[in-house]
């Protein structure tokens, strides 16, 4: 599968108007995921007012959300033992090689990590 996973960070930096974010979902958008867990990090999140807070539900219902499924589930237990990850990163991980996508996040350090996936820092 082809595609853009989005971190949490990169949906942030989006909607603090990061310019080559938007630039890259605009161009993407069709292909674009989010984990699950990308999902309920911002939108549990209560620092956002209202206006930013329907904004961010429009966007969500826009994209694909992938939810957990046994091999991302399998892949996660591996990057929590061999790289020590936040489980939050695992999944987000674990989802973008499971289902051969690039993520898209400002986490540099996740490059270091985590070998086998495509990881971009589109800032």
């Amino acid at each position: 599968m082809a595609g853009y996973l989005l971190d949490s960070n990169a949906i942030i930096y989006f909607f603090n108007g990061e310019k080559k974010i938007a630039d890259l979902i605009e161009k993407t958008k069709d292909d674009l995921f989010v984990s699950f867990i990308t999902k309920i990090e911002i939108l549990a999140f209560e620092g956002a007012d209202r206006a930013v807070q329907q904004k961010i539900e429009g966007f969500f219902n826009e994209i694909k959300i992938v939810l957990i499924d046994d091999g991302i589930i399998e892949k996660t237990i591996q990057y929590r033992k061999n790289t020590r990850l936040k489980i939050q990163d695992a999944i987000i991980c674990a989802t973008a090689k499971a289902l051969g996508l690039t993520l898209v996040t400002a986490d540099k350090s996740l490059s270091k990590k985590i070998k086998g996936i495509h990881i971009i820092s589109p800032l």
